[in-house]
């Protein structure tokens, strides 16, 4: 009997979090972790991450991940204090994965572009949000009226497709994805 596969998708983001788990291709769960700022001072901001990495992890709690897919820091960002923001809750969420006790084990990740996620959902690195929602539909039958949520949904799957853990058969463009990929496990 095969082992099931567990992948995680994450989608980091200050004011919408998107994270999925998938077993085996089944979706498992979906949550939207929101946030809104809470203050100007720079402890306010630490706060802010640091209750989005606490929900992470409690989402995490009792079950066992054998990989975690998160999407990387889009460089295109214009606003600095933005991209440190992102930066840090990129961060902190790897250590969460890499070295929090409270869950008991060490959770494989890696780190996917948004140009590299569009590529393995549509076949193109340019897709805008909405073709990415269609194409995951088209191909998943899932339907998630949220962007954030599709992004970790298709990291997701890129982690099952990685590990072979059932993903849809893969597309040769998807296979280029998964190959450039690997060099991280």
């Amino acid at each position: 009997m095969n082992k099931s596969i567990t992948s995680v998708g994450l989608d980091l983001s200050l004011t919408g979090t998107g994270m999925v788990i998938l077993r085996d291709g089944n979706l498992i769960s979906k949550n939207l972790i929101k946030s809104k700022p809470s203050g100007d001072k720079p402890i306010d901001e630490l706060n802010r991450i640091k209750k989005i990495v606490y929900e992470i992890r409690s989402h995490l709690t009792g079950t066992f991940i054998d990989i975690a897919v998160i999407e990387n820091l889009a460089f295109g960002v214009k606003n600095a204090t933005s991209l440190t923001q992102l930066a840090a809750l990129n961060y902190f969420t790897r250590e969460l994965l890499a070295y929090d006790s409270g869950l008991g084990y060490h959770v494989p990740f890696i780190l996917v572009a948004p140009t590299s996620l569009k590529k393995f959902i549509t076949g193109s690195g340019i897709a805008k949000k909405d073709v990415m929602m269609m194409e995951t539909y088209k191909r998943y039958g899932v339907t998630l009226l949220n962007d954030n949520e599709c992004d970790a949904y298709g990291l997701a799957q890129i982690g099952l497709a990685l590990l072979d853990g059932n993903s849809k058969q893969t597309t040769k463009l998807q296979e280029e994805v998964i190959n450039l990929l690997k060099k991280q496990l």
